[in-house]
């Protein structure tokens, strides 16, 4: 299958959401997925991926239509499960613009640096819980 907007359809119908709830569940709006419905412009390969870590359907199923078109759950390497995370965990990050770009950045620090400010958001929870207390 050829046209992005089919496979999409096939996404969605297989969600059983509007596209409202669909695109919380990968961080876009309504109006993008409409977008991508109409053809209006293609998906991009970051939606893509978080769409195969959500849905598990494969990247390059959802960009090109190359077969399988969902990941293997059995040996999935995407499944949150292996990962020990809470696939509401997954959700917010998704849905979470700021939070994405937080986690892209904390990802690419030296492990110095990445301790340093673990230690200091650590630090300003604990005194934030405090203070509220």
């Amino acid at each position: 299958m050829k046209d992005q907007k089919k496979r999409l359809k096939i996404i969605l119908s297989q969600f059983k959401g509007n596209q409202t709830d669909f695109g919380l569940t990968i961080g876009k709006s309504k109006q993008t997925i409409s977008g991508w419905l109409s053809g209006r412009f293609p998906i991009p390969e970051d939606a893509a991926i978080t769409i195969e870590m959500v849905h598990g359907f494969k990247r390059e199923w959802v960009l090109k239509g190359e077969l399988p078109e969902k990941v293997s759950r059995s040996n999935s390497y995407l499944k949150s499960e292996a990962f020990g995370i809470d696939s509401s965990l997954l959700k917010k990050i998704a849905s979470n613009q700021n939070l994405q770009e937080l986690i892209e950045i904390l990802s690419k620090l030296p492990k110095k640096d990445f301790e340093i400010v673990r230690k200091f958001l650590l630090g300003y929870v604990k005194e934030d819980s405090q203070s509220n207390s």
